[in-house]
């Protein structure tokens, strides 16, 4: 239960628990989903601030942040159909 109280305030305060998004990516405990839910929880706290003003370094936090979400996602390789692999369809 310990592990799911970290996750639920990890996942509202990131910069509570951690002291940069690599450090989210480093993180053992975490599966991809969580890490993903934690990348977005900073991704949404940095734009919050980004709106009271602190601009340099909201945006720099920002653009790190949609890289690592971005090595996140889930990579879906498209299917290749026997044409595309060079084979002749069967008569």
């Amino acid at each position: 239960m310990k592990k799911a109280k970290f996750l639920q305030d990890a996942k509202i305060d990131p910069a509570r628990f951690y002291r940069n998004p690599a450090d989210v990516m480093r993180d053992r405990r975490l599966t991809d989903e969580d890490r993903r839910q934690i990348i977005a929880a900073w991704e949404r706290n940095a734009k919050s601030h980004d709106q009271t003003g602190a601009e340099t370094a909201a945006e720099e936090q920002l653009t790190r942040l949609r890289e690592l979400r971005e090595r996140l996602e889930p990579q879906f390789p498209m299917a290749e159909t026997p044409q595309e692999q060079g084979d002749a369809p069967a008569a």
